[in-house]
């Protein structure tokens, strides 16, 4: 019998998490469900398990500030609500996690990685908790950037995605989106807003009235007095034109 511990402050998400378990590895025994790192580090004073779920923000604060009170060397399955940055750090320790609201096809194939290392090999994994904390904390400082916008085209709403969007320009006291299809939607946006929103490896402010999209620049040529003019395809509306002063940090933007 596994011994099983889950560690979560949400209790609906604890009950479903212990449901799930006994559906997928009905030979796991879950023996305690806590919601704190203090009643998680005097459990673990006093008790063994043979694996831990383990959220990441407790009633109590940071679950990690648990390892920094007691040697821990009993596999953990983290369950997290991170952004992706912060999923990507678990995967580059090599320690599993579960993404909330935990899904059952993705719960087996934690419950599955935990068996094939720690049930079927007689070699120990010794993971670094100090150095995923770390990792975590640097990953959750990095900005999010929009994925994607909500647009109304006719009488419906639809999303699209930031990848497929050439240009952002204010016209007429008006802003719209340009996709790489050659439509444009408006949006109740104003370019500063949306330029705090989009992610500068992609995104260049050009001027007042634009922001292009790297994908979607053809070339520039010299114009007048150092200034370049863009060629944007789809085209916008009118010239794109980049100041002198502005050339240089959007020739090293094209260059990256």
């Amino acid at each position: 019998m596994v011994k099983v511990l889950i560690v979560e402050d949400e209790m609906p998400s604890a009950r479903k998490l212990n449901a799930l378990i006994g559906i997928i590895a009905p030979e796991f025994e879950v023996v305690e469900i806590l919601d704190s790192v203090q009643e998680t580090v005097q459990f673990l004073n006093n008790n063994k398990v043979d694996l831990i779920f383990l959220d990441i923000h407790l009633a109590d604060g940071n679950s990690f500030t648990i390892f920094e009170q007691i040697q821990v060397e009993t596999p953990i399955i983290f369950t997290t609500a991170f952004n992706q940055y912060a999923i990507d750090a678990f995967q580059q320790v090599s320690v599993d996690y579960l993404l909330k609201p935990i899904e059952k096809e993705r719960l087996e194939q934690a419950i599955g990685k935990y068996k094939k290392i720690h049930l079927n090999s007689q070699a120990s994994t010794v993971v670094d908790y100090q150095q995923i904390n770390q990792i975590i904390s640097q990953s959750l400082n990095k900005p999010e950037y929009q994925e994607r916008f909500m647009v109304h085209f006719r009488d419906k709403i639809k999303t699209i995605k930031v990848d497929d969007i050439a240009s952002f320009y204010a016209e007429n006291k008006s802003v719209f989106i340009t996709t790489f299809d050659g439509h444009s939607y408006d949006l109740p946006n104003t370019l500063e807003q949306l330029e705090e929103k989009l992610n500068p490896k992609y995104f260049f402010r050009a001027n007042r009235k634009c922001i292009v999209q790297i994908k979607a620049v053809k070339d520039a040529v010299v114009y007048s007095k150092n200034k370049l003019k863009l060629n944007i395809e789809p085209p916008l509306p009118f010239d794109a034109i980049i100041s002198a002063e502005k050339s240089p940090k959007f020739k090293q933007w094209l260059s990256k």
